[in-house]
């Protein structure tokens, strides 16, 4: 297994562990802002996130640099992300970690994951036509979006609530939409897939 498999399968390892940090103690503090206690595990998850991420930047750009790109990568790699975002966005509709509007993220949830679903669905019926779509700019600001959204309600939601600025709740809907779009924008360059001749 080469070395971006290897960042690849490390991401997803490091999804049980950032589920994990959900776990640790509500007493652990940051302190509190105007009142309200900052708890730690969530800044532990957001870090926890981040390093994933990380891994992701690195596996693809070591993959192309150095010609390693292989059918394992195309497969997980993808996987990988989506696993760890719906992980995240699963989590944060257990705890209520964003600054308002915490009863809209399973609807944020399921629109998320159902865009994946169903773009993935997009792709397979593509490869067995024998075309393969190209990922388009919108696809991937959708996915820098999210994980900044994802990223900072983790990381400062209490603290914006504490504050009354949502600018986490902000990004999540911006992020939100972005998805929608691109999902719409994606089906719509495929839409002679579905076309009979």
């Amino acid at each position: 297994m080469n070395l971006p498999n290897k960042l690849t399968m490390l991401r997803i390892i490091m999804i049980p562990i950032f589920v994990a940090c959900f776990f640790l103690p509500e007493a652990w503090t940051l302190g509190t802002v105007n009142g309200a206690q900052i708890p730690l595990k969530y800044l532990i998850a957001a870090i926890v996130f981040l390093l994933a991420y990380v891994t992701d930047t690195l596996d693809g750009r070591i993959a192309r640099s150095r010609n390693l790109v292989t059918d394992f990568g195309k497969l997980m790699d993808p996987t990988a992300d989506k696993l760890l975002t719906s992980a995240a966005l699963v989590m944060l509709c257990r705890y209520e970690v964003m600054s308002i509007g915490n009863f809209l993220m399973p609807i944020f949830t399921i629109i998320v994951i159902a865009r994946e679903f169903f773009i993935s669905g997009i792709r397979q019926l593509a490869a067995s036509k024998g075309q393969v779509i190209a990922a388009k700019n919108i696809g991937k600001a959708k996915t820098t979006l999210q994980f900044f959204a994802i990223l900072i309600t983790l990381a400062l939601g209490r603290v914006f609530a504490a504050i009354g600025v949502p600018v986490d709740f902000i990004l999540m809907c911006a992020a939100v939409l972005l998805t929608i779009w691109s999902g719409v924008d994606y089906t719509l360059a495929s839409k002679d897939l579905f076309m009979k001749k």
